[in-house]
């Protein structure tokens, strides 16, 4: 039974694919921010050290969208510090524990679009999934996946009048990222997924 630790575990998107993983037999632990801050080394390191997976799926974000002019530095800062730089540190301290770590970088299709208020947001993804490219060149199994327009509660709060017919359903997201835990992909790939092509990434 192979081991995934999921960032950000009180996710939508989090616990739709611990739901999913567990149906196929996964020991799954995704951990609330109180259990595993992705800012904190000592915080990872405990949570990774208890529980050593053998798939780390960094999957903790931040947004809130707000104009460069605005020199909200502390929004800033959280944007680097949960988006990029959590993800090294979950990688790296992952990596010390087992080499043999296979990671999943849930990115956003924001890393390669443009979006006025949300420069943190794009610049940080877009750096999760160059990282991806990274790792792969330096032998790690690695996928970054990239969701569009997802239903979920952060989305809610952000858009509370935006149609939710017209969003990614989690679900279906976590099929797509169970697919790269398969090797469906090819290792440094990034996956963009959306309500549009979503069926047809299920299908192939």
């Amino acid at each position: 039974m192979k081991k995934v630790l999921i960032t950000g575990g009180n996710g939508g998107i989090a616990q739709a694919i611990k739901e999913l993983l567990e149906s196929k037999d996964y020991d799954v632990f995704a951990p609330s921010r109180s259990e595993l801050d992705v800012t904190d080394w000592n915080s990872i390191d405990n949570a990774i050290k208890n529980y050593v997976p053998d798939i780390l799926i960094n999957n903790a974000g931040y947004v809130v969208p707000c104009s460069i002019k605005e020199a909200n530095l502390e929004n800033a800062k959280k944007h680097i510090d949960i988006n990029l730089s959590g993800t090294f540190y979950c990688a790296q301290i992952g990596l010390k524990y087992n080499p043999n770590l296979e990671i999943i970088n849930i990115a956003s299709a924001a890393a390669v679009e443009v979006h006025a208020t949300w420069s943190e947001y794009c610049a940080t993804k877009a750096a999760v999934v160059m990282a991806t490219k990274c790792w792969a060149e330096d032998g790690i199994f690695t996928v970054s996946i990239s969701p569009g327009r997802t239903r979920t509660k952060m989305r809610k709060s952000l858009y509370p009048d935006e149609d939710q017919s017209t969003l990614l359903e989690p679900n279906d997201f976590a099929k797509v990222v169970y697919k790269a835990i398969l090797h469906d992909y090819p290792s440094g790939s990034n996956i963009i997924v959306r309500k549009q092509n979503v069926m047809e990434l299920l299908s192939n």
